[in-house]
């Protein structure tokens, strides 16, 4: 009969995918929910939400039972969050599924922990649609970016596959290929000097806000571990952001909130997510004046987010840089060290006296005080002029 090529139908072979939410910049849905592709970058400290998306085949009547077995596996840059894990059933990829109601965790077993775990579903045709298309089988979890992560180019990478009952007769499983997202995150190299003769100045004391300075970074060794609320954005909220050294150490001060610049006037903070952050001076070193403005920095990372990244991570990220403000001049731009993933930031200090602040409270006293001053003499001067006149 000569030679027979098979072709297999691709509806009767499951297909799985892995994605990363990235909700600063990629807020639209490209047919897997709102955020979610296969690149993202976070702070450290933060929880970062993960959806594996698996395929039902079309014709599965001829087996008792049909399993799926998911395997994934995060870096150890991350800690699984296991009681985040929650499984669904939907008719599309791109079913918002947070809004649904979870499938009853007697249906499954989850095994593993820490940076793997196995999820089994010993038989997929008993998870409930809820009257909807039973298309996809859809497992949505948590992690939290830890001190591990790496900093810059190689991001930290997590897989994930699925096997599947390929036997109707039997116990035999198939396997899907991997399936890979990648996370960056960023750090930022202070340097404190001299505004004259740039100089390095020790024990400058910082704290670093995030856009809406309602957070401060907490950081040891170096590296963000979270975020404490340090001010409340509503006007009449019930946290207020210390005003004075003294209370910053008070309130915060064994929070690990409060950066000191070291011998050589460097101070690093690694872990950050692109965005907007002010860097708030607390505690100028000694003899020198105080920074009276907020330094805004805004890191930007160029990141290819789509649903189509080839596992490479430089075509992943491809540019760094940061813009840096202070008060009324200019903003500057610095390029970033795209390989080691630091952008840095020279903060000068400057000793002697301060002039007045030209429109403050106290100018506004004195043209009131001056102008009234400027009234009355002219009133005086008419009066005076009005009694010669009437003695005369």
């Amino acid at each position: 009969l000569g030679n027979v090529t098979m072709d297999p139908k691709d509806s009767d072979i499951p297909t799985l995918e892995k994605k990363v939410a990235e909700r600063s910049k990629y807020q639209k849905d490209e047919g897997y929910g709102m955020y979610y592709n296969d690149v993202a970058d976070w702070n450290i400290g933060d929880s970062v939400p993960f959806k594996l998306i698996a395929s039902i085949p079309n014709n599965i009547e001829s087996y008792d039972e049909y399993k799926f077995v998911f395997h994934d596996t995060l870096s150890n840059a991350f800690t699984l969050e296991r009681d985040s894990i929650k499984v669904f059933v939907a008719a599309t990829t791109a079913a918002n599924v947070e809004q649904f109601t979870p499938q009853d965790a007697n249906l499954y077993q989850v095994a593993g922990d820490g940076q793997s775990f196995t999820l089994t579903i010993p038989d997929i045709n008993l998870l409930d649609a809820h009257g909807n298309p039973a298309n996809y089988v859809i497992i949505t979890y948590s992690a939290t970016l830890n001190e591990n992560a790496d900093i810059g180019l190689n991001g930290n990478e997590n897989t994930a596959y699925l096997e599947f009952s390929n036997d109707p007769n039997g116990d035999g499983l198939g396997r899907t290929a991997e399936d890979t997202v990648i996370v960056f995150t960023y750090e930022l190299d202070g340097t404190k000097v001299d505004g004259e003769t740039q100089a390095a100045l020790q024990n400058a004391q910082f704290v670093l806000l995030n856009g809406a300075k309602s957070e401060a970074a907490m950081v040891v060794d170096g590296k963000v571990t979270g975020w404490v609320k340090v001010a409340t954005e509503a006007a009449a909220g019930d946290v207020k952001m210390p005003e004075t050294y003294e209370e910053w150490v008070e309130r915060y001060g064994n929070q690990n909130v409060i950066l000191t610049s070291a011998a050589d006037g460097i101070f690093k903070i690694a872990g950050l997510d692109d965005g907007t952050y002010y860097l708030r001076e607390i505690q100028a070193p000694n003899g020198y004046n105080l920074l009276e403005e907020d330094v805004q920095l805004v890191i930007t990372a160029d990141t290819e987010n789509g649903q189509n990244w080839a596992g490479d991570p430089a075509t992943a990220l491809t540019a760094l840089n940061m813009t840096i403000t202070v008060g009324e001049a200019g903003p500057t731009q610095v390029r970033g060290d795209l390989e080691g993933g630091t952008v840095g930031v020279t903060v000068e200090n400057n000793q002697g006296a301060t002039l007045p602040e030209t429109g403050g409270m106290g100018t506004t006293l004195f043209y009131i005080i001056g102008g009234l001053l400027v009234v009355g003499a002219g009133i005086l001067l008419v009066v005076r002029i009005r009694m010669k006149a009437h003695n005369e």
